[in-house]
């Protein structure tokens, strides 16, 4: 806990480099999809498309492991969790240019409005073993990136996590997602 809570007070500032979405959804595909199949709940990759973004690769792949960890505990066994990445413009970034678009959707129980209005709140937690960390700490990564970190879910139907990042093209210091 007060590792993870240090961590929520100084995360780390990323360390920027242009990767694709698809070589950090493949990287997290091959860490979680073998772990997940043991309780049945499958990790689908969506085709991707040649999107580009400003990241650092290991902290973006630690919010999205987190979310698909909450999204299997959110299922216990027999589901399905959906990565993709599209591009856009959003409306809560207000950003004129392009926008790069990563989701994590389940077919979980669904989080209720309540529970979905604090989910972001450090150290809140309806876990019986969390520490309410979690979310809090991959929001924050994701805005040091100058992103966002948004939730849409309805109960007993599932949820979708958006990570909203600035776009970029393919540059010189492109690093493959280790």
């Amino acid at each position: 806990v007060v590792q993870e809570f240090l961590q929520f007070a100084l995360p780390g500032e990323p360390k920027f480099h242009t990767v694709s979405a698809d070589s950090v959804f493949a990287k997290v595909q091959s860490l979680l999809g073998p772990q997940l199949e043991k309780t049945a709940i499958r990790l689908n990759l969506e085709s991707v498309p040649d999107i580009w973004l400003r990241a650092d690769p290991h902290q973006i792949q630690q919010v999205l492991i987190n979310l698909i960890q909450n999204a299997a505990e959110s299922m216990e066994r027999d589901g399905t969790i959906t990565l993709r990445a599209r591009t856009g413009r959003e409306r809560w970034t207000g950003r004129t240019p392009r926008d790069v678009i990563l989701e994590v959707s389940d077919t979980g129980k669904g989080i209720p409005p309540e529970v979905r209005k604090r989910i972001f709140d450090p150290f809140f937690t309806t876990k019986e073993e969390g520490t309410g960390l979690g979310l809090a700490i991959a929001s924050r990564i994701v805005e040091k990136h100058g992103g966002v970190l948004e939730c849409q879910s309805e109960v007993n139907r599932g949820t979708t996590f958006t990570i909203v990042l600035p776009q970029t093209k393919p540059e010189e210091d492109y690093e493959p997602s280790t």
